[in-house]
């Protein structure tokens, strides 16, 4: 009787619940803290804005700080919310762009494709003076209501209203370093990130694009390296003939101490020799530092996948992909009156997941993976082809150009400490040449002068730069510590 009895409640329950799930009012949910609402919020923000006659986009680090704020707990925005945050975010454009939350894409009215910049209700966001007055009227209002609001009315504004720039403009480490990027006017050089192409544009107004669908380096430039490779290598192989043919290597100590004759041309031979391979094994191991730094510092994919995660990229993506969800469900609504079916959304770890395997795919050479055209994995993987073709024709050459001079070198003469010497000079002087390459990176900053957007493309070539600095410091140290080893091993060899 009893079982019966609890049988029943629990139908009764199951009832309860089915009944309330067929009433409640449906929503697109967007998993991970967003829901549909606040998609469409998303999806405003991250279009473009007219005013003035100029078209203006948000930052990448402010879509970044909006997205990260609606996917908050606390917030959960309703319709009447949402519609009102974006009026007030039409409103106040030109809040956004003197508070530098909006920057200028183009000249003129015309707008890309699938912009925002009408106002929900149709109406073109005006610049007119009053009506600039009224905003600044209306924010100086709001913000005496904001000092003298209670905590209790501060958090019951914030749940009836949201005003996007305020929502953007939350202080983060990325945005104090994009403080440092200097205006577009002002940069030696601008480099933007297209669909296909990442585009420099110099001061004389010339343009350089780099395609992610073809090799970064140029077949003139691999050319060049592989030619200057393969003359060093040539000449240590002719100055290695020459010392063979004229008897002038000397592998074993002679029992006798008297000269052999021809002493004296061998002697003047070896001094002309030494000097020219003492240049090329110079020559050489600074390449192959520069080399070696390059692949340390660019090609590390745990470093890689760190750097677009520390400059804000997956956000961006994901609130770039929230934005076409939305845009794609409000399009679907216009052209059917309705939506029949939603598509599934992933949650921003879900999303994360994704990405970060799609872009570790392209970085190992798998191109038929889809990833957004912000990605900037197919470029570093483009480069690294680059860099191997490189290595393959001119890398092993200055490594055999190295290791055949120093053999040369020692074992020219019977007195190895010459060779040695010769030896210690060659690194110290290709120390010295990464030495200054490190200065000038380090106190000049040249590459301080570029003006790159989006603002996560600066943050991360900034921060590749950065780790090449380093690499290169730290190669520059080692080589000097051994060159100064040789100094003495060198200084040893004489006393004895």
């Amino acid at each position: 009787m009893g079982s019966n009895k609890v049988r029943m409640n629990k139908c009764i329950l199951m009832m309860v619940v089915m009944c309330m799930a067929f009433m409640a009012p449906k929503m697109v949910a967007f998993a991970g803290g967003i829901n549909g609402n606040e998609a469409r919020v998303i999806a405003a923000a991250s279009g473009t804005f007219t005013y003035e006659g100029k078209t203006y986009r948000a930052g990448a680090s402010y879509i970044n700080s909006l997205t990260s704020y609606l996917s908050g707990d606390d917030v959960d925005l309703t319709a009447a919310q949402a519609d009102e945050a974006i009026s007030m975010m039409y409103a106040s454009i030109a809040e956004g762009v003197a508070q530098g939350y909006l920057y200028p894409v183009g000249e003129g009215a015309t707008t890309e494709e699938g912009s925002t910049e009408e106002e929900p209700d149709g109406e073109w966001a005006s610049s007119d003076d009053e009506e600039e007055d009224e905003e600044d009227s209306k924010k100086k209002d709001k913000d005496d209501k904001k000092e003298d609001a209670t905590d209790a009315e501060r958090k019951q504004q914030t749940e009836n209203e949201l005003n996007v720039w305020d929502a953007m403009s939350n202080p983060t480490e990325n945005k104090k370093k994009l403080e440092a990027r200097p205006e577009k006017k002002d940069a030696s050089a601008a480099v933007e990130l297209e669909p296909d192409a990442i585009v420099v544009t110099t001061k004389d107004q010339e343009t350089i694009s780099i395609s992610k669908d073809k090799p970064i380096v140029s077949d003139s430039v691999v050319v060049v390296l592989t030619v200057i490779g393969g003359i060093l290598l040539g000449v240590t192989v002719v100055c290695g003939i020459i010392l063979f043919a004229k008897k002038c290597m000397s592998f074993k100590k002679a029992k006798g101490r008297k000269a052999r004759p021809g002493h004296s041309k061998r002697r003047k031979i070896r001094r002309h020799t030494r000097g020219i391979l003492t240049i090329t094994t110079t020559i050489a191991m600074t390449g192959i530092l520069i080399l070696l730094g390059l692949y340390v510092s660019l090609f590390n994919y745990d470093a890689i996948m760190q750097n677009m995660q520390s400059s804000g990229y997956f956000r961006y993506a994901y609130s770039q992909y929230i934005a076409e969800q939305a845009n794609a469900i409000a399009k679907q609504a216009t052209d059917e009156g309705t939506v029949e079916e939603v598509p599934e959304i992933q949650t921003y770890d879900e999303y994360l997941f994704t990405i970060k395997q799609n872009s570790l795919k392209v970085l190992e050479g798998n191109m038929e993976v889809i990833i957004p055209d912000s990605n900037v994995a197919p470029y570093i993987y483009n480069l690294k082809t680059s860099f191997v073709e490189i290595f393959a024709k001119s890398g092993i050459s200055l490594i055999l150009t190295a290791v055949f001079g120093i053999l040369l070198m020692v074992f020219m003469d019977q007195r190895r400490e010459r060779g040695v010497k010769h030896t210690a000079v060659a690194i110290l002087i290709a120390s010295g040449v990464m030495a200054v390459l490190t200065v000038v990176m380090l106190v000049y900053k040249p590459y301080t002068f570029l003006y790159i957007e989006p603002d996560y493309l600066y943050l991360f070539l900034m921060e590749c730069i950065k780790r090449c600095v380093t690499a290169l410091t730290s190669i520059t140290a080692f080589c000097v510590v051994l060159g100064m080893l040789i100094v003495g091993i060198y200084k040893t060899m004489c006393s004895k």
